[in-house]
């Protein structure tokens, strides 16, 4: 394994390295953020992670990847330990996620609905154009998501904070909260809250002061 990714740290990112093994029986925890930054120290790997779903992608150049259109089904996804609401992250899912045809995965892939997250059991088979290219073995179904309501109350409520409108930004977190969200998702979400009140506060009091003078 280490001199898989020493290999891969070695070679150029237009040359495809593969790893060939069998999966493991005991997964290691990675997140999707580590497996784009290093796809070569994870080549190989077989890796546990949870991921929002895009949406899947029927055709695309599979260079010279073991990972064909015909016997390949592709998704993009969010990692799930970013917030889509942020524009950066929206704009850059992982491109590389692939289920064999005619398999399990693949028909959760198909009934997935964009912004589901599923833990995935994969291997990090190939790392090619400085991607890791993964596939996916397993994916189960997780609780809560961050959807497109959320989203569009996150950007009107920092909209609103940014105009000094705090009420109104407010009342705009509270619906992005209304949503059955994950844990992470939620305490992101409860932090810009207490960080808009104080806002709130701070203008409050200087408006208080300005008065006063």
């Amino acid at each position: 394994m280490l001199a898989g990714a020493a290999l891969g740290a070695a070679l150029p990112a237009n040359v495809a390295q593969r790893a060939t093994a069998p999966l493991a029986a005991v997964e290691r925890e990675a997140t999707l953020v580590e497996l784009r930054a290093n796809p070569g120290r994870y080549l190989g790997e077989d890796v546990c992670f949870v991921l929002q779903f895009k949406r899947a992608i029927e055709d695309w150049n599979p260079y010279l990847s073991r990972f064909g259109p015909r016997d390949w089904l592709a998704l993009e996804a969010w990692p799930d330990e970013l917030f889509t609401w942020e524009p950066e992250v929206f704009a850059s899912p992982a491109p590389r996620l692939f289920v064999r045809r005619g398999g399990a995965p693949e028909e959760l892939v198909k009934r997935a609905h964009t912004y589901q997250r599923f833990e995935a059991r994969a291997r990090v088979r190939e790392a090619f154009l400085g991607e890791p290219w993964i596939e996916i073995v397993e994916l189960v179904p997780q609780e809560g998501e961050v959807g497109e309501g959320t989203i569009l109350h996150v950007e009107r409520a920092r909209d609103f904070a940014f105009e000094q409108h705090y009420d109104l930004a407010l009342e705009q977190y509270e619906r992005a909260k209304a949503a059955p969200l994950p844990m992470h998702a939620l305490a992101a979400l409860e932090k810009e809250i207490l960080e808009t009140r104080e806002a709130e506060e701070e203008a409050e009091l200087a408006q208080g002061k300005g008065r006063r003078h």
